[in-house]
């Protein structure tokens, strides 16, 4: 699958994420892509759509505090992952 325009560079925020732990919210991603929020939202939401990603309503930090809500990678967002990265799981 090819992601064009705003979906990949959206998509870039989960580069280090591992499939485990990879809930981050339209934030992080903002900060980690270098996008606003409104392309953000719409590039999200289309991953989703794309079967990449899926809504979480809670995500944890690494010291276990409720964080909000967030989008994380699928399997097969993770294999996209790997294979845009060359690296495998």
């Amino acid at each position: 699958m090819k992601l064009q325009g705003y979906e990949a560079q959206a998509f870039k925020a989960w580069e280090e994420c591992s499939e485990d732990f990879s809930v981050i919210g339209f934030q992080t991603v903002s900060q980690r892509a270098g996008l606003d929020l409104a392309k953000v939202r719409r590039a999200v939401r289309g991953l989703a759509r794309k079967g990449l990603l899926q809504f979480y309503r809670m995500s944890w930090t690494d010291d276990g505090t409720p964080n909000g809500a967030g989008y994380g990678l699928t399997k097969a967002g993770a294999e996209l992952r790997d294979n845009l990265s060359g690296t495998s799981p």
